[in-house]
């Protein structure tokens, strides 16, 4: 985060939890409503809070508001302010879609070009007719060291069957930022129902029959509830050289992962073998074609190093 980008994102995040709103939130462990200035120990408190209530942090270690000091100090002064600890604060305050959005794009995590997810400020939408079948696809999912996805990257190559223009990106969470990093650039976000929302990336350049063409983008979350410990990839249509790869932080280990497969996304694993993390702390699957099934990664996190 470059210094304007750090200056304008604490700056903001003071303003925030100044809102009535979310200063209830730690003004009930400093014992007064009305208190008009940031109040430190009280912020570090509700952090405290999240990161116990959703295990991120030894539940036995009463000394973690102290310990949060120092980071809530940096990020509040704006001298230092990572996009974990911002999002730490999203969730522990839970922030609205909209000041997620606002302190994600001042952070530099999501640019005027990106589209952020949430309840809030999409529409609803339906899927545009399906006009190409992929013929490559790379995921890379990447858990952070307070155990939660980080971020997700996708490449992807993708043939046209009939004139193409878009290419339509599924999610099952509202809280998500997506980026195109090669192929075209987002649209505005819309919603599905039942927990799905959509992006269509806009190719480049539109395609005709038989042409092929790369796109690569890239997911940041900032879940507020943590989502099951798994990685799942969906394959309604015919999917060719699937690589999937889940890349852990060393600071949170899993204790077991396990390959597995789902016959769909709301039911329980049909088939699951233990695998091991190789030298980078990461577990990958190869499979040459998919097709009505879901395949993934599920894990045990180990407790999170102090």
């Amino acid at each position: 985060m470059d210094r304007k980008a750090l200056d304008d994102t604490s700056r903001r995040l003071r303003e925030l939890l100044l809102d009535p709103q979310y200063a209830s939130r730690w003004q009930a462990h400093i014992g007064r409503r009305q208190a008009h200035a940031l109040h430190q120990s009280g912020i570090c408190q509700v952090v405290a809070n999240y990161l116990w209530v959703n295990d991120l942090h030894p539940a036995d270690d009463e000394a973690l508001p102290r310990k949060l000091k120092d980071r809530v100090y940096r990020a509040l002064a704006g001298s230092s302010l990572s996009l974990a600890t911002l999002r730490w604060f999203i969730e522990a305050f839970e922030m609205s879609p909209e000041d997620a959005a606002t302190l994600l794009r001042l952070a530099g995590s999501a640019d005027a070009g990106d589209a952020v997810i949430g309840r809030a400020v999409v529409r609803p939408g339906v899927l545009p007719p399906r006009r190409h079948r992929t013929l490559s696809l790379r995921d890379c999912h990447l858990i952070g060291p307070d155990g939660l996805p980080a971020s997700h990257r996708t490449a992807q190559t993708i043939h046209a069957e009939d004139t193409l223009d878009r290419y339509p990106c599924v999610f099952d969470t509202d809280a998500a930022c997506i980026r195109v990093v090669r192929g075209g650039r987002c649209g505005e976000p819309y919603a599905l129902g039942e927990g799905l929302y959509a992006v269509d990336i806009m190719l480049s350049e539109p395609l005709r029959a038989g042409q092929s063409t790369d796109v690569e983008y890239e997911t940041t979350f900032w879940y507020r509830t943590p989502p099951p410990p798994e990685f799942r990839r969906a394959a309604a249509h015919r999917l060719a050289n699937v690589d999937l790869r889940v890349q852990f932080h060393p600071l949170r280990l899993p204790q077991r992962v396990w390959s597995s497969e789902w016959p769909s996304i709301d039911a329980p694993p049909s088939n699951s073998e233990p695998v091991e993390l190789d030298a980078e702390k990461s577990v990958q699957r190869h499979y040459p074609t998919l097709e009505r099934t879901v395949v993934g990664f599920r894990w045990e996190l180990g407790r999170p190093h102090r």
